[in-house]
């Protein structure tokens, strides 16, 4: 009985030992913020219209292990003029496969309805208005790597105008 429970621990030791490398894989995922392009949805009545924000967030895998992104979560702000600005939360809508070694584009939407434009104005200002400032994005990626489930904070941010 005692050489069984000896081979237990060897045993778990053994079988976390991919989880425990899917974690340290997962901390070497790298993201840039490429792009944010506003948009505007129209329709009748107008009040129907959407203000929407498609973000491009690049996310660069340098390990030898793919991952299957599964949700993503996070919100996006503007800073100008040492102001932070809410514009809204984004989640992600459909799975991305991140191949070893490689990268791939993660793209999600912030939308909101016309009536809430009072709310989102000085963020819609600042950045129309042909000053600089700051986009950041703030959340939490989730992956899955062989069943395993691994969960990354994302932080990524991206000047524009002349600062």
């Amino acid at each position: 009985m005692g050489r069984g429970w000896l081979a237990f621990p060897l045993l778990a030791a053994v079988a976390c030992s991919p989880a425990r490398d899917y974690q340290e894989a997962a901390r070497s995922l790298r993201f840039r913020l490429d792009r944010v392009e506003p948009g505007l949805r129209l329709a009748l009545p107008l009040d129907l219209s959407r203000m929407v924000f498609k973000v491009v967030l690049e996310v660069a895998n340098p390990s030898r292990i793919p991952f299957h992104l599964v949700a993503f979560a996070g919100d996006l702000r503007l800073e100008s003029g040492g102001t932070f600005h809410p514009v809204g939360h984004l989640e992600l809508t459909r799975p991305l496969e991140l191949p070893a070694e490689g990268s791939a584009p993660l793209e999600v939407e912030v939308a909101f309805a016309y009536r809430d434009l009072q709310e989102h104005w000085p963020a819609l200002q600042a950045a129309a208005r042909g000053g600089s400032g700051v986009w950041h994005l703030e959340g939490t990626l989730k992956a899955v790597v062989h069943g395993i489930p691994v969960e990354r904070p994302v932080r990524a941010e991206r000047s524009f105008g002349n600062p």
